[in-house]
């Protein structure tokens, strides 16, 4: 995942990112009249994977509209977490993009992390949205050894 695609998303969204010692998390989002306002905490992320993971997800905050106060109940925050992990992982991990690295014989979540430039945490978020969630497969069609399997 490039990293101009994320800030280019960003701007399409009128969300400005902003550098702040947050304390709690790695990112997150503020949203005030319609704009929005992502805080990154970069003391708390330790690389440029973890980054762009987090700016993802923010972004599906933006995207969804999927804000809540720090009060709400905590069932109203899973569910705005969802929404905002389900569109990063379909803006960002498309289905068929993952299919095509593993017919390429990426077939680990750590060589799929390191194809995707993103932390292993969050390709095996998207696998599990995928595989386990909507239920699709993954075909292995171009893997020349039969016994290779996607280990979630």
């Amino acid at each position: 995942m490039e990293l101009s695609v994320l800030y280019r998303d960003a701007q399409t969204l009128d969300a400005r990112i902003y550098p702040y010692n947050i304390g709690f998390a790695g990112a997150a989002t503020v949203e005030v009249a319609g704009r929005y306002g992502i805080f990154v905490d970069f003391d708390r992320l330790g690389s440029l994977q973890e980054f762009k993971a987090a700016l993802a997800h923010e972004l599906g905050h933006c995207a969804t509209g999927c804000t809540h106060r720090v009060s709400s109940p905590y069932d109203l925050v899973c569910r705005h977490e969802y929404k905002a992990n389900r569109w990063a992982i379909q803006r960002y991990l498309p289905f068929e993009e993952l299919q095509n690295a593993v017919s390429a014989g990426y077939t680990e979540p750590w060589q799929l992390a390191e194809y995707f430039q993103l932390p292993e945490t969050a390709v095996r978020g998207a696998l599990n949205y995928y595989l386990r969630v909507r239920g699709l497969r993954l075909s292995l069609i171009h893997i020349s050894e039969p016994t290779r399997h996607l280990r979630i």
